[in-house]
């Protein structure tokens, strides 16, 4: 059948990768892709045309998921307004659970990852869930930054946007794919993917990868084992089910976390790392991670007639491991480490119906259904003294035990297009409850530090129009309400409950501030077109946010303390332009650029007597300015693709004192596909460089949105890889 897939103008620039050979395009921004093979259970009754949305498909991810091809964010980062700086080239290493992925300037919160698959949220944040995902096991990548429809916007939260994986699926006929790529740092992958093909009524795939690769400065490895199976039973045009189970195994050292005067003269500290002495914290294998990952979900559909189908898709996660990190990075005599173990679940399941009633008029009815166990916050921590040369216990920092953070949440979409206006309004209802949290000191049941459940409600609108006056040119318009929640205060509470606040001395419960909590709101608006002339797209974007309930380290007179609370307002907006197309028949081009402003709107009180006066302030670690452009020569087999990144200064307070350089990046991509060599069907032979003029820049800053200049503990700075080559191939069978 053929199925429409939404693209913007980045899936457009992105098509001289090659990612389109077998595409027809019938609009500006929708691509029509022969799917007669492998069919695709997302769009049947979705609307065609949503310019918002921007798709990565398998050949553009290649190209710019660079050499590992483990991280979904490292393939979207040529997106205006996206900024994803990777400590190193898997993007697998963070300190601690740090994600360094911004969208408009945005940083995700609370325990809610960016990623999911087919919709679901099979993310684990903090924990190891991130990079669970063998990139040659999607077929594309959808990005939504500003408008998210109503099933693509589930998870613990959604407040930047939504990065979806749409899975690669058991193919019609049998096949063999085989990869393999060796490259600096002793960087090492191997892949390999079998599809039986249709046996009956029944197809399916497994495949298997190893990645490994030394740190690039310092000492320490990573070390990842992957395995997908999918399988497809489909007896008839009818009904289809779909089962994926997924198992990761993750082991890496993390790298050090610079001072921000360390940060600033790069020339000494560029290298600098953790180091081999084991009666300090600063010690290599005192700040390391490990995980193990088990993911299952699955696919029932039904379609009672043409244009009418249920389906229900369940899911499930399993994330176990630890995080070992120095207390005090920025303090050399530091003995004291931290033992974070984490062993949670999270599962849930999405029906849905939908129905086209004319062709102005689709319907979708949904229900989500999610429970997900802590971390966020952090439940299980423990102190240990190193200064033996091994690690001793010391004391326990946390203890708690909770339930589940459940969520409940009814949506209902309509959607049509009738004489070149097209439309989709949707409405969810968020019925959220936070976990209660028996915290515990010296074996029982603290009272001060204990809190009970607390249920959040939320209606979350969602609207987008588009008109198309002409063949070639659409207008469009959107509206979405976004969501999130930090889980900051039951930790900050505990650490401070008798030093720094001492709210034990005053009398203040954690249930006192916590019946204080509200959600963080964000309202998304994005106005733009789209014009395509001669094979050349225009795609100008115009966006506006307005946050409420942001969290900051805010002071109650109430209570006469100071801790974190959503309680702040921002503001953000900005520009985008993309320009992307056919230069000439073997030359395909894209550039863009964006804009953005990301400010508190008022001064943050943080003493009784004290204010920061932060009001226009840049956010912390969100550049003003981003611009990225990429040219690709194709010819026969031959495709080289180089690309430049350029983001401006950030800062990492919010007071803005603390300024880091912009940087630009120069990477170039190239490969000779051969088709039918031998037994293969086909076979590519590709080359990476990356950081092609090995710039000294800083990748990641680890800082909380409200980070002030008086706390400087609370930012740390991570240096990007050097200059790094990677040979790979991949032989089709």
């Amino acid at each position: 059948m053929q199925t429409k897939i939404t693209l913007s103008l980045v899936l457009t620039a992105l098509s001289y990768t090659s990612m389109l050979q077998a595409a027809e395009s019938v609009a500006l921004d929708t691509v029509v892709v022969d799917e007669s093979a492998e069919s695709n259970m997302e769009a049947t009754v979705a609307p065609d045309t949503l310019a918002g949305v921007q798709s990565y498909s398998e050949a553009g991810i290649k190209t710019f998921s660079a050499q590992a091809n483990t991280s979904a964010l490292k393939g979207i980062n040529m997106s205006p307004s996206v900024s994803f700086n990777s400590v190193d080239a898997f993007g697998s290493n963070e300190s601690s659970f740090h994600d360094p992925m911004r969208i408009r300037g945005k940083n995700q919160s609370g325990p809610g990852g960016v990623l999911t698959v087919e919709g679901l949220p099979l993310n684990s944040n903090p924990g190891g869930g991130k990079t669970i995902y063998d990139m040659e096991n999607f077929a594309y990548v959808d990005l939504y930054k500003g408008y998210m429809p109503v099933d693509k916007s589930l998870g613990f939260s959604n407040l930047i946007g939504k990065v979806d994986l749409i899975i690669d699926r058991p193919k019609n006929s049998f096949a063999v794919q085989l990869s393999q790529m060796a490259g600096s740092d002793n960087a090492a992958r191997t892949f390999m993917r079998v599809d039986t093909g249709k046996m009956g009524d029944v197809s399916a795939f497994g495949s298997f990868s190893y990645t490994q690769g030394d740190k690039w400065k310092g000492d320490g490895d990573l070390e990842r084992y992957n395995g997908m199976l999918g399988f497809a039973y489909t007896p008839n045009d009818r009904f289809k089910s779909e089962l994926y189970v997924i198992m990761n195994k993750d082991t890496h050292n993390n790298y050090y976390q610079m001072t921000y005067e360390e940060a600033s003269d790069l020339d000494t500290y560029y290298d600098k790392d953790y180091g081999k002495d084991a009666t300090k914290a600063a010690y290599a294998d005192y700040n390391k991670q490990k995980f193990e990952d088990t993911a299952v979900m699955a696919n029932i559909e039904y379609a009672f007639a043409e244009g009418s189908k249920v389906s229900f898709k369940p899911y499930y996660l399993h994330d176990k491991g630890e995080y070992w990190f120095d207390t005090a990075p920025s303090n050399p005599a530091n003995t004291a480490v931290k033992h974070w173990q984490i062993d949670h679940d999270l599962f849930g399941g999405v029906a849905q119906y939908e129905q086209k009633i004319l062709e102005a008029l689709r319907l979708k009815l949904g229900y989500w259904m999610h429970w997900q166990q802590p971390p966020g916050p952090p439940t299980d921590q423990e102190l240990y003294d190193v200064s033996s040369g091994t690690p001793v216990y010391t004391k326990t920092a946390i203890q708690a035990e909770t339930d589940y953070h459940e969520f409940n949440s009814p949506f209902i979409e309509f959607s049509g297009e009738n004489s070149g206006f097209s439309y989709v309004a949707g409405l969810r209802y968020l019925n959220f409850r936070l976990a209660g949290i028996d915290n515990y000191k010296n074996g029982s049941i603290d009272p001060l530090s204990s809190v009970d459940a607390k249920i959040y409600r939320e209606w979350l609108p969602s609207l987008y129009l588009a008109y198309a006056p002409q063949e070639n040119l659409h207008f469009y318009t959107d509206y979405t309400r976004s969501y999130g929640y930090d889980v900051n205060l039951f930790p900050f509470y505990v650490s401070n409950q008798k030093q720094g606040q001492n709210f034990a001395a005053k009398g203040i419960s954690l249930q006192q501030l916590w019946d204080k909590q509200q959600p963080e709101l964000s309202d998304n608006f994005d106005l733009g077109m789209t014009y395509n002339t001669g094979g050349i797209t225009l795609n100008p974007n115009l966006f506006f946010t307005r946050v409420t309930g942001k969290q900051a380290s805010l002071y109650d007179a109430e209570y006469d303390v100071v801790y974190p609370t959503n309680n702040a307002d921002a503001m953000s907006y900005g520009f985008e332009l993309t320009a992307s197309g056919a230069a000439t028949s073997y030359l395909d081009f894209m550039v863009s650029g964006s804009y953005n402003r990301y400010y508190y709107t008022e001064d943050l009180q943080t003493g009784a007597t004290k204010t920061a006066s932060i009001k226009g302030n840049q956010i912390p670690d969100a550049p003003k300015y981003m611009a990225n452009a990429a040219v690709t020569y194709h010819e026969g087999g031959w495709q080289l693709t180089p690309s430049l990144r350029y983001y401006s200064e950030r800062y990492g307070d919010v007071d803005n004192t603390q300024k880091i350089s912009g940087a630009t990046l120069v990477d170039i991509d190239g490969s000779y596909t051969y088709k039918k060599l031998w037994a293969f069907k086909e076979a590519t032979f590709r080359v990476t460089m990356t950081n092609l003029f090995n710039r000294q820049y800083i990748s990641s800053i680890i800082t909380p949105d409200n980070a002030l200049a008086a706390n400087t503990t609370k930012t740390s700075y991570q240096a990007g890889a050097p200059f790094g080559v990677y040979a790979g191939i991949a032989l089709k069978f």
